[in-house]
């Protein structure tokens, strides 16, 4: 087992820390935006960016900065692509590790099973989000997949998920499901990539989360029937129309995701009326560094429309505290979206629903945002 080395921190520097509380809740890490899906509904069919692995020691050297201000809370290895892929990626887990950075893993779940979780325990990741997200075989053929068949995928994730639960210290993990209930906003703009069928109602929402949570009981550590109880009590009690959080088993969570555009890359035509006024958390409690090292405002933005500069010519400190971050943090506080990519992505198809995001935006990200999160 490794031993973390606490590194030496020290006050983050500059007006960025002024603007800023630390440590911030997660710093994103993309590995590589290489993927071996191609789900029907992600980016990256839109992604200009060209392929490519983060260096070794270009991630090392990364690590170790947010190591030596404390910057984040953990780093997330996720924007695009599939971590797992890195070619060194359990050696940047232990470097991690031995600067006593917490890590978290968003990963797709093809690469899990009985080696990926022992292998996981000597890295001490604290987190893995797989994002299961096509729950049964005929919304699995949205990923794509060429060489995965649904029940390997099934099996898998269930074998990783076993194996940690047996671990002294399981890390938590949380298992994604995409809610396509509320689809386009706009009749007739669906996505250009073909409709998205998946979960759309309550009915299927508790069907779907029942059928796995019997699954994970049939592999956890026992539970009391009293305990499986209570779990179907709150699955029954899960509607569609909002973020669901359940935890099925201990360290075990079933979260649904909403079907978004990110950030209105979907727009058909590109046709999005700006918003000047709203709210975002973006730099404020996390940002991004992509594969290419240019650090952008956050973890929606796939194609780096928001640059702030690049980690491999300078460093995070110094990039942080350019007048253009700056200007986008003070603008988020004062409910001012200043980045047109920020604009953009706060906007809506119509003059109205581009008001209606901007004051959501604020009410919702800003003052009701601890009412929906709850830490655990």
């Amino acid at each position: 087992m490794l031993t973390e080395v606490q590194p030496a921190t020290q006050k983050f520097p500059g007006r960025f820390g002024e603007l800023v509380q630390f440590p911030l809740q997660r710093i994103h890490i993309e590995l590589t935006n290489v993927c071996n899906f191609d789900c029907t509904f992600c980016p990256k069919q839109e992604m200009t960016r060209h392929y490519e692995y983060m260096d070794f020691e270009r991630v090392c050297g990364i690590i170790d900065e947010i190591a030596e201000y404390k910057m984040a809370e953990k780093i997330t290895f996720h924007v695009m692509g599939e971590p797992f892929m890195h070619p060194r990626f359990f050696e940047i887990l232990e470097h991690a590790a031995e600067r006593g950075v917490k890590t978290g893993i968003t990963t797709n779940g093809t690469y899990l099973d009985e080696e990926m979780g022992i292998k996981l325990e000597k890295v001490t990741a604290s987190q893995v989000n797989i994002s299961l997200q096509t729950p049964d075989e005929e919304s699995f053929k949205t990923r794509k997949s060429r060489r995965m068949k649904f029940e390997e995928y099934h099996n898998r994730i269930l074998e990783f998920i076993g194996t940690c639960l047996k671990q002294a210290k399981p890390p938590k993990i949380k298992v994604h499901f995409l809610n396509t209930s509320i689809k386009s906003e706009v009749p007739g703009e669906d996505w250009d990539v073909g409709t998205m069928s998946v979960i759309n109602n309550a009915k299927e929402l508790r069907k779907t989360f029942s059928y796995w949570a019997k699954e994970v009981h049939k592999i956890c550590p026992p539970m009391s029937d009293e305990e499986k109880a209570k779990v179907e009590k709150k699955i029954d009690k899960l509607s569609t129309f909002k973020w669901n959080v359940v935890e099925v088993a201990p360290n075990i969570f079933f979260e649904t995701y909403i079907l978004n555009t990110w950030g209105n890359a979907f727009a058909e035509g590109g046709n999005v009326v700006p918003a000047k006024t709203g709210y975002c958390s973006a730099l404020s409690d996390h940002f991004a560094i992509l594969c290419s090292g240019d650090l952008i405002y956050c973890c929606v933005d796939f194609d780096g429309k928001t640059v702030a500069g690049n980690v491999f010519q300078n460093s995070i400190t110094e990039i942080l505290n350019t007048q253009p971050v700056i200007d986008a943090v003070e603008g988020f506080q004062n409910h001012k979206v200043i980045h047109p990519h920020c604009q953009k992505c706060l906007g809506g198809s119509t003059w109205l629903k581009s008001k209606l995001n901007s004051i959501g935006s604020i009410v919702i990200w800003k003052y009701l945002k601890n009412f929906f999160y709850k830490k655990t």
